[in-house]
């Protein structure tokens, strides 16, 4: 119980049992710990020791025998600030790093609905604000997901990014929330006949260009490159400007 969350905050996953074991027992020495959080009890000293360092374990000596006593449960707050506090004193200087390799052209590659999530996610991170797109609505809501297309499309709004979209005239989802102009949502949309629409989803952001496969083959990449990105860009900007503003034509 609680161990997987203990487990996202920082804890190894025998910490998390140690840890747990103990704020259950109230005080206990490291052998009662260590059966019922079910560990080697060699291993258990070690553990607490670490759990110590990290201000969540305390003990006290009675004759000849230590007992432990998990703390609050807030010092597990106060240790994800502190962690929080150590990466954002050294995140320039990983930037630094990263952005030293940045322009270079790369490729990602991405499978599975976890995987398309991923792309739909480095969008969101678009210095320019803008996103131009190709996409059929049902694959974009299909192969992610209902929830997620949706959740994705309101923090892309929230963000102040603005999705440029061609889609299809027919056969695809049209309604409010998607393929229509909306102010609200950030969207401006244009429409190409569904005789020259292809199925993959095309998004060009920042000098990207993500590509999506529909759930069918279940892949797609990012490709990061100045050269390819303005190029794409040439080719959306062609269909742009003869594709149709009027859903209904």
């Amino acid at each position: 119980m609680y161990e997987k969350e203990l487990t996202s905050a920082g804890l190894s996953d025998k910490e998390a049992k140690a840890y747990v074991s103990n704020l259950e027992m109230g005080k206990a020495t490291a052998a009662d710990i260590a059966k019922r959080a079910d560990i080697k009890r060699s291993t258990i000293y070690g553990i607490l020791d670490d759990l110590m360092r990290k201000g969540l374990v305390s003990y006290s000596q009675q004759g000849k025998k230590r007992f432990f006593k998990a703390q609050d449960p807030q010092s597990i707050t106060e240790m994800i600030d502190a962690n929080k506090h150590s990466f954002e004193n050294i995140l320039p200087n990983l930037a630094g790093i990263y952005s030293s390799h940045k322009l270079k052209p790369a490729v990602q590659f991405f499978e599975g609905r976890e995987g398309i999530k991923r792309i739909y996610e480095d969008t969101l991170n678009c210095k320019y604000k803008k996103i131009y797109q190709v996409v059929r609505v049902n694959d974009f809501v299909k192969f992610p997901g209902a929830d997620f297309s949706k959740e994705y499309i309101r923090k892309r709004a929230a963000k102040g990014i603005t999705a440029y979209a061609i889609h299809p005239h027919e056969g695809d989802l049209h309604n409010e929330f998607y393929g229509e102009n909306s102010v609200k949502l950030k969207r401006i949309v244009r429409y190409v006949r569904q005789d020259i629409f292809h199925t993959s989803m095309i998004m060009i952001y920042d000098y990207k260009v993500a590509v999506i496969s529909t759930e069918k083959e279940g892949f797609g990449f990012i490709i990061e490159s100045k050269e390819f990105s303005e190029t794409m860009r040439g080719y959306f900007d062609y269909m742009w400007e003869t594709a149709d503003k009027d859903f209904s034509q």
